[in-house]
């Protein structure tokens, strides 16, 4: 039954580290993505190029927000399961 439990808990590691490993790439894309936005826009008449690109970004970043939440949520739960299992297995050695 430990050795169950042992790679029970290897595979709830494994699968945090790969989804807080998305997160963090999810994260730095964000990241570079919001550096092409601007909060306000003071633009003439010959300058839309960045109107433009500032609307992009924008739109960029909403398309990745749901996938940024569901992996926080998705790590979340990950950790507290294999943390919760390893004090469950260090309680029963205790």
């Amino acid at each position: 039954m430990a050795i169950g439990n042992v790679s029970l808990l290897t595979g709830l590691v494994i699968a945090w580290a790969s989804v807080t490993s998305i997160l963090i790439l999810l994260l730095i894309y964000r990241g570079t993505v919001s550096m092409h936005q601007e909060d306000q826009l003071f633009l003439s008449a010959s300058a839309r190029g960045f109107e433009a690109e500032s609307t992009a970004a924008t739109a960029k970043i909403a398309k990745v927000r749901p996938y940024l939440w569901g992996s926080v949520v998705l790590s979340a739960v990950l950790g507290l399961a294999a943390l919760g299992l390893w004090l469950t297995q260090a309680a029963k050695n205790f």
